[in-house]
């Protein structure tokens, strides 16, 4: 995937940048989707900077698909698919444990409990490849047509 944006500081190899939010990124959460508000219409970033773009160009970000796509399936599928594992495996589990209560509520906790320890685990693994440079977004060139929407003062 690549977008257009500003750079706002230069941080070495490394620059942040201000991007206008992506319409498949508004309501993740991750940087202020959710909780954000609707005045927050811009994402600062932290990318790659090969190019040694200089503050207040305009510029090309390449992310990698197939890592995107990894990790999109790790942090919104694995947790469904956690719960759903945990409910098929808890009516399978309830009656081997001679479970006297309701076999559907025993289950349906056993899918919260199995989901939450898997949640856990992305977000731990999220802190292991936060600095990764697999997973981080990189500047490929200069942008040639300035993006207008792209506002350093709102940002996540």
């Amino acid at each position: 995937m690549e977008r257009v944006g500003k750079v706002l500081e230069k941080r070495g190899h490394q620059a942040l940048v201000a991007m206008q939010r992506h319409v498949a990124c508004e309501n993740c959460g991750r940087c202020g989707g959710i909780l954000g508000g609707p005045d927050q219409k811009d994402e600062r970033v932290e990318v790659d900077n090969p190019i040694n773009a200089s503050e207040g160009e305009l510029v090309n970000i390449e992310v990698d698909d197939r890592q995107l796509l990894k990790v999109a399936f790790l942090v919104y599928m694995v947790p469904v698919l956690a719960l759903l594992a945990g409910i098929f495996g808890g009516l399978g589990l309830a009656p081997v444990l001679n479970y006297g209560g309701d076999h559907t509520l025993f289950s349906v906790a056993m899918g919260l409990v199995l989901m939450a320890v898997v949640i856990l685990a992305v977000r731990s693994w999220d802190r292991k490849v936060k600095d990764d440079s697999r997973f981080r977004p990189v500047i490929k060139s200069l942008a040639e047509t300035p993006e207008t929407d792209i506002d350093s003062n709102n940002s996540c």
